[in-house]
């Protein structure tokens, strides 16, 4: 059978070998996206999306959907890598291609579709992260977000409820409470979510969004790392299993 082809939009140099790895346990062709890359996938087919994680949103693309706004609290910010992602994002959604969005992908996800964040969440969800933050040597978020150094630190975790009933459950084979990874500090509450979304999973701790999607699936988004399979209960792999499954029905 034709393995589908997908897209994994990534920043420069960014180590992405744990997406990779989850995702060629289902057969899958990977591509990767980012701001030299994109004209030349955009112009080819392909069969799904994956937006990963990284540093923060660029503030200047929902501050405006806020009531106040701290730049100062973003840091690893790169609006060029913002906005080659909208264009990833615009692409799939006109060829009806599914996206699934990590971390960073969901928190852009929700931006795009006119949402926006919250700009500093609680230490539990980033606790280690922010031992890592506070070493490096910040400029108003921009360009300080060492990527390489990112993905060895410790990730924090805590539980989250994922909604019986909903997509993300299905995906999963069942819902429930699940302990899961956290390498985040800012997200998505439900004043911040947009209006294209259907809340999937909450933190039980605080209640920030976990996951979302919209109605018919075409679009998953997780706040946690599902690609650090080592991380998680063995089910949390039925997350890539199953968006490839949908990528291979838009084969």
């Amino acid at each position: 059978m034709k393995s589908p082809k997908i897209v994994i939009s990534a920043g420069l140099n960014q180590n992405i070998d744990n997406y990779i790895n989850a995702l060629e346990l289902f057969n899958t062709n990977i591509v990767i996206a980012n701001a030299i890359t994109k004209t030349k996938i955009l112009e080819n087919k392909y069969d799904g999306l994956v937006l990963t994680g990284g540093g923060d949103i660029s503030p200047e693309l929902y501050e405006g959907r806020m009531k106040f706004s701290d730049n100062t609290l973003c840091f690893g910010t790169s609006l060029e890598r913002d906005r080659t992602e909208f264009e990833l994002i615009k692409n799939a959604c006109e060829k009806n291609i599914p996206i699934f969005g990590i971390c960073r992908g969901m928190q852009l996800l929700n931006v795009y579709f006119n949402g926006f964040l919250i700009q500093k969440v609680n230490k539990l969800h980033y606790e280690n992260m922010y031992k890592f933050k506070q070493k490096v040597n910040e400029k108003k978020g921009i360009g300080n977000f060492d990527a390489k150094k990112y993905m060895d630190i410790e990730s924090d975790f805590h539980h989250i409820f994922i909604t019986l009933g909903s997509h993300l459950a299905t995906m999963l084979g069942s819902g429930g409470t699940v302990k899961v990874n956290s390498r985040h500090h800012q997200g998505i509450g439900h004043k911040e979510l947009s209006i294209k979304f259907f809340a999937s999973a909450y933190s039980i701790q605080d209640g920030l969004i976990e996951a979302f999607e919209n109605k018919d699936a075409s679009i998953i988004a997780v706040q946690f790392h599902p690609e650090r399979l080592d991380e998680h209960p063995k089910q949390i792999a039925n997350l890539f299993k199953a968006f490839v499954q949908r990528c291979n029905k838009n084969m």
